[in-house]
């Protein structure tokens, strides 16, 4: 009997000891797993605001990844901004930003060298909108370039 409470003891230090490393790593591939389709849109944004012409567009199909147990649950993606209108230093007439928070962490940043506007309910938002999207889906993102106010605009609808 006592090897049984000896062994039990010992399992539930190993699983106390483990845990918090599995965390850690459930939320780093998530957030390795966003920060990569977030630099796939980046990339394909600032391209299309380099090298193309007012009308020249681009489809991106991007997959955030969901809770499971390997992944830690994503609060929020945001395009374009932050969610809730809220005010960054980096949103800009000539630079924007991506956002995601995986659950339980801080809000992470990306600075994005283009500008963005959203589309919502089919007219194009002021610079503060932000396009939020959730974890656990795929999306089928547009970009369209266009001419706002004479600089070079990139339009995300989804």
């Amino acid at each position: 009997m006592l090897r049984v409470v000896i062994a039990v003891a010992l399992a539930a230090a190993l699983v106390a000891a483990v845990t918090p490393a599995l965390e850690d790593a459930r939320a780093t591939r998530t957030e390795r797993l966003t920060e990569r389709e977030l630099g796939r849109l980046e990339r394909a944004a600032a391209t299309l605001a380099n090298e193309e012409s007012p009308g020249a567009r681009r489809t991106l199909a991007l997959s955030f990844p969901a809770e499971s147990p390997t992944a830690t649950p994503l609060a929020f993606v945001s395009l374009g901004g932050l969610p809730g209108n809220e005010s960054t230093a980096a949103d800009t007439a000539v630079s924007d930003v991506f956002a995601f928070r995986v659950a339980g962490d801080p809000r992470r940043v990306r600075r994005a060298e283009t500008d963005l506007r959203v589309v919502r309910d089919g007219r194009v938002t002021t610079d503060d909108r932000a396009l939020v999207l959730g974890g656990g889906e795929s999306y089928t993102v547009t970009l369209r370039l266009v001419r706002r106010g004479g600089r070079r605009t990139v339009i995300v609808s989804i």
